[in-house]
């Protein structure tokens, strides 16, 4: 096969990554605290063995579930139990099977048995990784995760991540990582009750990477015909001689 059709078919996988990546973003773009996923597009030439000296062989690939955690704007929503971040930090939650993620999707709400859960059912974890227990479901909450109105002191911690990079992404808002030792404590949370975090997702910009990734992935399947043209049109001259 020719290495043409190899550099375009890899052409063509690596934009079909991107554009399920900018899928992603579009369709979570009105997710609470959702943060845009991010491919990278990487070459990469072939070493020139012995021989092969000029047949370089120039191939794409797709360095995919990378995360941009730029900041969004806060939305006013005036519910209690509605907590905002701004700046660094993850709330860390927790579901029924025990599983541990972070995550900055505020919409929290009174539990079954009082505990502070996600929209998705979640236990909101306090430092000792217990499940955080409010006083009411109209507690008040401090900018720095202080809730007040119970009888011991209750805090909201946040986590950060020297390295962003060690978050994995697990779809909507959720993040996990391979070692939690690498979670530490913020020392200055900034938690603004009755707010949300909106996405970071900018609609018409994922747009615009969608229509230019859709022209780019279109480009490298003419190439593949053409290659594959030519590679008919050898044979068939390799018949006649």
């Amino acid at each position: 096969m020719s290495s043409g059709k190899y550099s375009a078919l890899s052409g063509a996988l690596g934009r079909m990554t991107y554009l399920e990546t900018i899928s992603d973003n579009l369709a979570n773009s009105k997710t609470v605290g959702f943060k845009r996923g991010q491919a990278v597009f990487e070459s990469k030439l072939a070493d020139a063995r012995a021989g092969l000296a000029t047949e370089g062989k120039n191939f794409s690939r797709v360095k995919g579930g990378l995360t941009d955690f730029v900041d969004a704007m806060l939305t006013r929503t005036n519910v209690p139990l509605h907590l905002g971040i701004s700046g660094e930090g993850f709330f860390k939650v927790q579901d029924e099977q025990g599983q541990i993620f972070y995550t900055r999707q505020g919409n929290m709400s009174y539990g079954k048995n009082g505990e502070m859960v996600t929209s998705q059912g979640m236990k909101v974890l306090n430092e000792d990784d217990e499940p955080i227990i409010l006083p009411s479901p109209a507690a008040v909450v401090e900018e720095d995760g202080n809730i007040l109105g119970g009888k011991d002191p209750i805090q909201i911690p946040l986590y950060r991540f020297e390295d962003e990079l060690a978050l994995t992404r697990m779809g909507g808002s959720l993040f996990s990582v391979d070692d939690p030792e690498l979670a530490l404590k913020v020392g200055r949370p900034q938690i603004y009750q009755g707010q949300l975090e909106e996405s970071n997702v900018k609609v018409m910009e994922e747009v615009g990477l969608m229509m230019e990734n859709m022209r780019a992935f279109e480009a490298c399947q003419r190439a593949l015909k053409v290659y594959s043209d030519i590679g008919s049109k050898s044979l068939e001259l390799g018949l006649v001689g």
